[in-house]
């Protein structure tokens, strides 16, 4: 029997519905284990992201190129699978994720087990628009919508135990029904779900302003419990979101403001791109004169950053790297949004390969594993890459603040269990050698040695 690990790079709702379909196939065929230990696998599935964790799934490949078995063999899928450059680097395998899915056989769909648990209700995956930005549409089947049945079905499940459930789709909730009823029934399915279940609040997520309907409005506006719409603006330029190829602002603004009329306590939140292709300063401004408006609760907002394979990343006019983040910044200080910048150079691809290469050499200093658990899913493989990377100074700081305060016998048994509970033998080796090149007194030193190796000064 194959032993093989599953690695998620993100825990977004949909990531976490892929993964979970991921683990029911493998559980299904009787040639296979899943193990959560990546490095004595057979097969290892990376699931990689790229909308903003591109890097973390590259350096995630070469980490576990570094340090999983021999003989292992490494597929990657997810978004990150529709790079093409990502086929150059060597000892791995990029499928499809459907593909992925397929190679461990078929699972009946009403015998979904949900190993990885989320309050979430997904009605719905792929996407059928063609976002000029997105590259998810090139790496999934179509649209795709569950039967209502279905559906229910999980919102029972969750009602038992969930004071509030999202329903969402995996990429857009308002089109749900398109695919199986020939039209948009997503306000059939929440007035459903809203009257057999009353007793529970309702988040309704990532949801398409095409889909903001007299219908939709209301039945939230009927409905109390209905707390939250996730209404995705991108922008208000009319000429930004037709280069977008997303609907106008105008009636998107009519119906924001009939809901706020109808339900003033409602949250809307919405995320917006700045620095788009021909963007102008006038566009950008007349963004800021809608938001301040005050009709959105939370915002996000991204700078634009070129993906490749979409048509946006070819588009003339592309705005600079510092305007867009300029411009990404005054929105964050001035509604105090959450930021998804873009990398610090355009990348069309080439990037994976030259950022593959220099996570390979910085791996290589550091250890296997940096914590001792590095867990956060009880069927997804740990692991650490993010600490070796982007908290390693983190760490170090964590570790010689503690030193430093063990002054008291109590205090030095008390942080060397820590230490040792949280920490690797490897990396308390690796923070030793750090802390004996600082300039600290000899005293210092011994009980650094004393608590990160257990070891006197004589020893």
């Amino acid at each position: 029997m194959k032993k093989v690990a599953v690695i998620l790079i993100n825990d977004m709702h949909m990531d976490l519905e892929n993964a979970n379909k991921l683990l029911n196939h493998i559980y299904a065929n009787y040639n296979y284990e899943v193990v959560c230990d990546y490095t004595i696998a057979d097969i290892i599935i990376i699931m990689t992201c790229a909308f903003g964790k591109k890097i973390l799934s590259i350096r995630t490949i070469a980490d576990v190129q570094l340090n999983s078995s021999a003989d292992s063999e490494i597929i990657v899928t997810g978004c990150l699978a529709n790079f093409k450059e990502l086929q150059y680097i060597p000892y791995v395998t990029v499928k499809p994720f459907f593909e992925v899915l397929d190679f461990f056989g078929n699972v009946s769909s009403k015998s979904i087990v949900q190993f990885l648990p989320q309050n979430k209700v997904i009605i719905s995956e792929g996407c059928k628009y063609k976002c000029s930005y997105c590259v998810y549409p090139l790496i999934m089947n179509q649209y795709k919508s569950k039967p209502i049945e279905d559906i229910i079905k999980e919102v029972e499940v969750l009602y038992q135990t969930e004071s509030t459930i999202y329903i969402t789709g995996a990429q857009e909730t308002s089109d749900y029904g398109i695919d199986l009823y020939g039209k948009r029934y997503f306000s059939v399915l929440l007035e459903k779900i809203v009257t057999q279940f009353p007793d529970c609040n309702y988040v309704i997520g990532w949801f398409n302003p095409a889909g903001f309907t007299d219908e939709v409005i209301d039945i939230i506006s009927n409905n109390s419990n209905i707390k939250e719409i996730m209404l995705h603006i991108q922008h208000v330029s009319d000429d930004v979101l037709k280069r977008m190829n997303r609907p106008s602002f105008d009636q998107t603004y009519d119906w924001i403001k009939k809901l706020k009329s109808n339900r003033p306590d409602i949250i809307i939140s919405t995320e917006v791109i700045v620095g788009f292709p021909g963007e102008t300063e006038k566009d950008f401004t007349n963004l800021i004169i809608r938001l301040d408006e005050g009709f959105f609760n939370d915002i996000g907002v991204a700078s634009y950053e070129k993906v490749f394979g979409t048509i946006a990343a070819k588009m003339p006019n592309q705005v600079p790297f510092e305007i867009k983040q300029e411009r990404m910044s005054i929105i964050q200080k001035r509604y105090n949004a959450t930021t998804y910048p873009a990398q610090t150079s355009e990348q069309d691809g080439s990037f994976i390969i030259s950022e593959y290469i220099y996570d390979i050499e910085r791996l290589s200093q550091m250890p296997k594993k940096i914590l001792n658990d590095s867990q956060k899913y009880c069927d997804i493989a740990g692991i650490d890459t993010n600490y070796k990377f982007e908290k390693f100074e983190e760490c170090i700081e964590e570790v010689l603040e503690l030193i430093q305060n063990s002054k008291s016998r109590y205090d030095i048994l008390k942080n060397t269990d820590y230490i040792h509970q949280k920490y690797t033998l490897e990396a308390r080796k690796l923070f030793y050698e750090v802390i004996n090149k600082l300039k600290l007194k000899e005293a210092l030193l011994r009980r650094a040695k004393r608590i990160l190796l257990q070891q006197s000064d004589s020893k």
